[in-house]
């Protein structure tokens, strides 16, 4: 859906209540038996990571796709990542991309990191668990995944439980594996007076790192290389550099809680006994939010050849051993009148301030070098020199803001939020988000238009303004970066039809530019998306597509194909009355453009005009089966590199991996 990705959550704590809507993807939860016509024995809920209020979230149970959906590829219409599972990634839909950390390390592992933004909680009536395992290739390149989830309810207010997820991967190409530890622990209690929310996280992720092949030749053009330096073992292509690890762990604490003030209300209806049932109506809460996250990155090499790789030497020492950190701590305050506590009040209304204390460790500057302003923030290239100390620096920043709100009613529902940085290191800074939101019913089934909009004028990351390291070092006066963007959505649940589109103007955008130093346009950005999801059902057949337009007005700053498509196409069936079988093929494909290079060193995708990447049809072609409780499933992956020119780049110099076999099983128990 257009749109969904921007203004979702900000570098340090804005959100908006359309990211939860956008993020309730419509997936049937057909594997969960209701005990009414209205209330599902499991229920799963995403927070507002500020203010604590729970949105009713999908869970992903539906029998159809489970392939589809084990892949690095389902996390966006087109991606660019490392070829595994669990690799460093990017969507190509610019839309879909959230707004950069402070720490952007973790950036390319988003899709792997719980946040407050995504973190599921839940209420049972009965202990769920769902624990899903997928694998694929030899031996020496074999790929597996392990995720899982256990909840279960104390009664009816306490919910506590436990989710973990485990990507081990060796990879395809030399020195090309990842090894992905997360796990959470969480739990709510639930009443009409008191409401909390909590969990801690945390992950350690292992990239092993090559830079990218030397020589594209060897999948795109093998066939014209001699046969005494013909190569046919992806694991003997040449790459970059070996032997070297980039390593990201990072801890989270959450808690939200929020103590209601109201009274109580006479139904008419009465209970079991006889007599008059009452309901707490809540009119006012306090809330009270405290998050505080830790992350550490290491870049560490044993390749005696890597210095030759890159142009600067920072603080030249025995082997590369690059250490940065940062932590972040939040405390939000807030005061909320209540929605629909009588009739004639018909919206919410909420005030907050929030209290944000930032720390970060890096290298000391080397003494002797230029820093300043006039240098660009650049320093020249130092003599053979250790680095120093690390040096800390500290940011501190109040905000105040307010959320306008109304959520019940048939006709309209909409939200606007915001808030300003009064005092500290982001004073100035504000973000405004619009949401609104009609739904009625078209050929007997719902319909809904929905429109969004923000304003924002953000700081940019702090390690896009400082960083220190063996091949990179800057400090920049960047300045703050504007956004206006504007979009809406169609949802026809009759015709299985979603279309949207949006536009963004940004000034003062920043990128990674082909020397892998960030840079800012001087140019006002715009970027244009329309995007169309179609899907096709009669009887045993089944044809999913979705397609998306884009267009950048700088292509030398802000690069993006300009075409990108997913189609799915598959027969499903019973046999023997309980095994239900999907059998199919889907295809990704986008045009071809200047693709990212994704840059070790600094872990960040930047600009190249090396390579085009793109034009080639990834072809999967898969069996599902799903059994009672259980989805299982036997893919051929990249089906298509077999008898289609091979092409299939997925980033500057970064291929996916060949044709592979891939196996996978999710079984829930709910009882």
């Amino acid at each position: 859906m257009m749109g969904q990705g921007r203004g979702s959550r900000s570098a340090r704590g804005g959100f908006s209540l359309s990211a939860l809507s956008a993020a309730q993807k419509e997936i049937p939860d057909s594997l969960l038996v209701p005990d009414s016509a209205t209330e599902k024995r499991v229920t799963a809920y995403l927070l507002d990571p500020r203010l604590g209020q729970r949105r009713i979230a999908p869970m992903d149970t539906s029998r159809f796709n489970i392939s589809n959906s084990m892949l690095a590829e389902s996390k966006a219409l087109a991606l660019g990542f490392l070829a595994n599972v669990g690799s460093p990634a990017q969507s190509k839909i610019f839309f879909d991309r959230p707004e950069e950390r402070d720490f952007i390390f973790a950036d390319a592992y988003h899709y792997y990191i719980t946040t407050p933004e995504n973190a599921l909680f839940y209420d049972t009536k009965i202990p769920y668990t769902n624990i899903s395992y997928s694998t694929g290739g030899a031996s020496q390149n074999k790929e597996d995944r392990l995720k899982g989830v256990l909840t279960l309810n104390f009664g009816k207010k306490i919910n506590i439980g436990g989710d973990i997820d485990y990507i081990y991967s060796r990879g395809h190409y030399d020195s090309n594996g990842n090894k992905l530890l997360s796990y959470r622990l969480f739990g709510n209690y639930l009443s009409d007076r008191y409401e909390m929310s909590a969990f801690l996280s945390n992950f350690n992720f292992v990239n092993y790192e090559n830079g990218g092949l030397t020589e594209d030749r060897y999948i795109t053009d093998l066939d014209n290389i001699s046969v005494g330096q013909r190569i046919t073992d992806p694991k003997s292509f040449p790459v970059r550099y070996t032997d070297t690890w980039n390593r990201v762990r990072g801890k989270r604490y959450f808690l939200t809680h929020r103590y209601n003030l109201g009274f109580t209300r006479q139904l008419e209806a009465t209970d079991e006994e006889g007599n008059p049932m009452e309901v707490f109506v809540p009119v006012s809460s306090i809330i009270h939010t405290i998050d505080y996250e830790d992350n550490r990155r290491r870049f560490i090499s044993e390749d005696a050849g890597i210095d030759t790789c890159y142009t600067s030497l920072y603080g030249i020492d025995q082997s590369l051993n690059d250490q940065v950190s940062s932590w972040n701590l939040k405390n939000t305050f807030a005061l909320s009148l209540r929605e629909g506590f009588q009739d004639w009040v018909k919206f919410g209304l909420t005030a907050f301030i929030r209290f944000e204390k930032r720390r970060f460790r890096l290298p000391a500057e080397i003494p002797g070098l230029d820093y300043s302003s006039d240098n660009g923030g650049y320093p020249g290239r130092p003599s053979s020199l250790d680095f120093p100390t690390s040096t800390v620096y500290d940011e501190f920043t109040t905000y105040v803001g307010g959320e306008l709100l109304k959520t019940q009613g048939d006709i309209f529902t909409y939200n606007i939020n915001g808030e300003i940085g009064i005092a500290g290191s982001d004073a100035g800074e504000f973000r405004l988000v619009g949401n609104l939101k009609t739904q009625f019913p078209l050929f007997k089934k719902e319909a809904t238009i929905e429109a969004d909009a923000y304003i924002k004028n953000l700081t940019p990351a702090f390690f896009q303004r400082h960083h220190h390291s063996r091949y990179f070092w800057w400090d920049l006066p960047l300045k703050n970066v504007q956004r206006i963007y504007a979009g809406a959505k169609i949802n026809l649940e009759s015709t299985r039809t979603r279309l949207s589109g949006g536009v963004e103007s940004i000034q003062n955008y920043v990128f990674f530019n082909k020397s892998g130093m960030p840079e800012q346009s001087s140019k006002n950005l715009q970027v244009i998306t329309l995007r169309l999801k179609q899907d096709l059902m009669y009887r045993a057949f089944g044809w999913e597509n979705e397609v998306a337009y884009q267009l950048s007005s700088d292509t030398d700053v802000l690069p993006l194909p300009s075409l990108s498509l997913y189609s799915n196409m598959y027969l499903h069936f019973k046999l023997a009355k309980v095994l239900t079988v999907q059998l199919g093929a889907n295809v990704y494909y986008h045009t071809s453009y200047y693709a990212p290079y994704y840059e070790p060193a600094t872990q960040q995708f930047q600009l190249q005009d090396e390579v085009k990447v793109g034009n080639f049809p990834q072809l999967n072609a898969y069996v599902n089966f799903h059994l009672k409780q259980a989805r299982f499933y036997v893919m051929a992956y990249n089906l298509g590199s077999k008898f289609i020119d091979p092409n299939y780049f997925s980033l500057a110099h970064y291929p996916t991996d060949p044709m592979v076999l891939k196996l996978g099983i999710a079984v829930m128990f709910n009882n």
